[in-house]
């Protein structure tokens, strides 16, 4: 899990990048990208809606996975970027390996 310094917590902070920032749109999820300009620790988002899964346990899995491997591949994310991932209803329907490779994908482009 994603250390809790590493995750964005606060309202406003998903209004700006929303607002300011750049959307990349992926076949599983969108990726919102706001760069601070600062050389403070990326913080990073994820909004899960009920429209993926009524069950709680499900979006919460959803969200563990994407924080487990954003911390794992921290190193490869510049500094001072607020992000934010949007999951799309599609992700059910594919296996972790499809996942990692579109997050992969999504870290090299963007951030």
């Amino acid at each position: 899990m994603l250390a809790s310094k590493y995750r964005l917590k606060y309202k406003s902070s998903f209004v700006r990048v929303e607002i300011d920032g750049k959307l990349s749109q992926f076949k599983y999820f969108g990726l919102g990208v706001y760069d601070r300009k600062d050389e403070d620790p990326s913080l990073f988002g994820f909004v899960i809606s009920t429209k993926i899964s009524k069950r709680a346990v499900v979006r919460n899995r959803i969200k563990r996975f994407f924080s487990d491997h954003i911390r794992l591949n921290f190193e490869k994310i510049k500094p001072g970027l607020d992000v934010i991932f949007l999951i799309k209803p599609s992700i059910l329907k594919i296996d972790r390996e499809l996942i990692e490779k579109e997050i992969n994908e999504a870290i090299s482009k963007n951030l």
